[in-house]
């Protein structure tokens, strides 16, 4: 009976370190994109959900956004860069969003000088005529 406990502690400890590389995969977007997930994605409904590498977070993508899953080794996960931070500069419609050089001003202070600017006099204009 020892034996057999031995053997079989021997078999599990031998299948563990066999599996000690992390499976991966790889989820091809569409139109562009990719993804990778540390489990294999499961099909729940119209959506796909999966645990993001490196992260764990649970994700959802609908399933007519995926082209293609298939599996991928830790190596080649470190090749594709799943997150990136990109700084959005000011947009044109937005103006700057520091108020240094202008005297402090903020873009809600502007508007609130045009606001007030626009309604300046109206209360003679919308006032009710005497009975």
């Amino acid at each position: 009976m020892h034996r057999r406990f031995t053997l079989a502690a021997a078999v599990l400890a031998y299948a563990s370190m066999l599996g000690a590389e992390e499976a991966l995969y790889r989820i091809d977007l569409i139109p562009s994109g990719k993804a990778v997930s540390k489990d294999l994605p499961v099909l729940k409904g119209s959506s796909y959900l999966y645990h993001a590498y490196p992260t764990g977070t649970l994700v959802s993508v609908k399933k007519s956004s995926v082209k293609q899953i298939s599996k991928m080794t830790p190596a080649a996960a470190e090749d594709i860069k799943t997150t990136r931070t990109v700084r959005i500069r000011d947009l044109p419609f937005q103006g700057p969003k520091s108020g240094s050089g202008r005297g402090g001003w903020t873009n809600i202070d502007r508007a609130r000088s045009a606001a007030a600017a626009a309604n300046a006099g109206t209360a003679t204009r919308t006032a009710s005529p005497p009975d």
